[in-house]
């Protein structure tokens, strides 16, 4: 079954978000209007990207016997001129020892995983009413 998320407004700018048997609340920083007191929608975006790019990598290197615990995964948004998409840019930081293994055999690793790979290719979103 394909993963599935709920999403419901709470006081101010806070959303309660549900998938499976998880929960957690997202909010706007103060400056705009939030209380600060949970990830906005865009740090979702970018810890998902990134806990999708990081698993691809750990499973890469252990694949390959090489260590994968102190690999870093950073990813981001480089704003693009206006009227154009922003680009997410994954930054791996993994010591000079494991370039060995090549760099777009890492780069493929990091983007192999189901999240990533749907940034990638830009799926598609459909608005849909419920019950209809």
């Amino acid at each position: 079954m394909e993963p599935r998320a709920k999403v419901k407004p709470l006081a101010g700018k806070q959303l309660l978000c549900t998938a499976r048997n998880r929960a957690l609340i997202t909010d706007r920083p103060a400056e705009s209007g939030g209380t600060d007191i949970g990830y906005t929608s865009g740090e979702l975006l970018l810890l998902a990207i990134g806990s999708c790019a990081t698993g691809g990598l750990r499973n890469f290197f252990e694949a390959k016997g090489l260590p994968s615990q102190d690999i870093v995964t950073e990813v981001f948004f480089e704003p693009a001129a206006p009227g154009e998409r922003d680009r997410i840019v994954i930054e791996i930081d993994l010591g000079e020892d494991r370039l060995h293994a090549g760099a777009d055999a890492i780069k493929a690793a990091a983007t192999s995983g189901r999240v990533v790979s749907r940034v990638k290719l830009g799926s598609e979103i459909d608005v849909r009413f419920a019950g209809r």
